[in-house]
């Protein structure tokens, strides 16, 4: 008897998190990685979730993140406290008072600016960048997070801001600040409610709001040429802009068999090493998603289209200014590229 009640406590702690690690294998490892270490998203170390409350974590995992690479997540509540569970591991879960904080805005402001601003950005807009730091050209591992993402204002709780800001987050570069600087609990306070006062509305929304020039997601041109000419045009045109261009391919080819292959639908697939090895070396998880093809499509009534995927949208999602500019260079000189094999 005495052994069964020991195998029970023995097992106790991998029971509470039971079936935990398959909800995040299949929802968050991608990005947060295997072991939690960080990869696309912010790592999960222990020592961090140990600072963040279970209604924070359950708003972080249903709201994500609006505009960041951190996408909301519609999970049973179950699934949540099972996940929450396991990205614990038997930490016991701090208790935040909802109590909202009070404090002077321009004070806080103030603070800010001397204090907060060099990493999480003057607006609030959180560091370069997406997760962890895989630039050739670093100046930290982690990007800090965005502070005025209305997720994270919807999730997190004031004292629990209070408290990272003044305790800090072991094994992060977020420093104790009533350890390093002497923070006051009203510098603590005044700066928790500067944050706080860029949150929008008192119910979260992750509705993006509209914007009258934003870019489509795929642009689409009408040939002037038959499916065959448009294809040949295509490839030419990506030589004379230095592209290399590979062998094309018809849509679903491989797939299925040779019957599973679409001849009116050819991916025309090419390359600019030069291009490629640039924004490389600002992030190495770029190489997934470069831009590399454009698809020569004939419809039932003989007009020939082509798309080209419009990669400016996905490359929002890496947070770094200048992989923006490029990635708009370089779409806008494949638009002309394909401008140029239309007529």
């Amino acid at each position: 008897m005495k052994s069964k009640k020991l195998l029970i406590i023995l097992f106790l702690p991998w029971l509470s998190f039971a079936g935990g690690q398959e909800i995040y294998s299949e929802n968050c490892e991608k990005c947060h990685g295997f072991s939690q270490q960080g990869s696309l998203g912010l790592p999960l170390y222990r020592s961090t979730v140990a600072n963040h409350s279970d209604g924070y974590l359950k708003k972080t995992i249903e709201y994500g993140r609006p505009g960041r690479i951190m996408p909301g997540f519609k999970l049973s509540n179950a699934q949540t406290v099972k996940l929450i569970r396991f990205l614990r591991a038997g930490v016991k879960a701090p208790q935040y008072s909802k109590e909202p904080i009070v404090g002077d805005v321009e004070a806080g402001k103030y603070t800010y600016e001397q204090y907060c601003q060099r990493c999480h950005g003057k607006q609030l807009q959180g560091g370069e960048g997406t997760g962890k730091n895989f630039s050739w050209q670093k100046d930290r591992d982690v990007s800090p997070p965005a502070l005025a993402n209305q997720g994270f204002l919807h999730a997190a709780e004031d004292q629990m801001i209070k408290h990272i800001i003044m305790k800090g987050i072991k094994d992060t570069e977020m420093m104790s600040f009533e350890k390093e600087f002497n923070f006051t609990d009203q510098m603590a306070n005044d700066l928790v409610v500067y944050i706080r006062s860029h949150q929008q509305s008192s119910v979260f929304s992750d509705t993006p709001k509209a914007v009258e020039d934003e870019e489509p997601l795929v642009f689409v041109y009408q040939s002037q040429h038959d499916l065959a000419t448009t294809v040949d045009k295509l490839k030419d045109s990506a030589a004379a802009y230095n592209f290399r261009v590979y062998p094309s391919r018809t849509l679903f080819e491989g797939l299925g068999g040779p019957e599973g292959a679409d001849q009116k639908q050819i991916v025309v697939r090419f390359c600019n090493f030069k291009n490629m090895q640039k924004f490389l070396k600002l992030d190495p998880r770029l190489g997934v998603i470069l831009p590399c093809r454009a698809t020569v499509v004939e419809n039932n009534q003989g007009e020939v289209h082509i798309y080209l995927e419009n990669y400016v949208h996905a490359i929002k999602r890496f947070n770094n200014e200048q992989i923006s500019i490029d990635a708009k260079d370089l779409i806008d000189s494949m638009k002309e590229m394909v401008e140029e094999a239309v007529w």
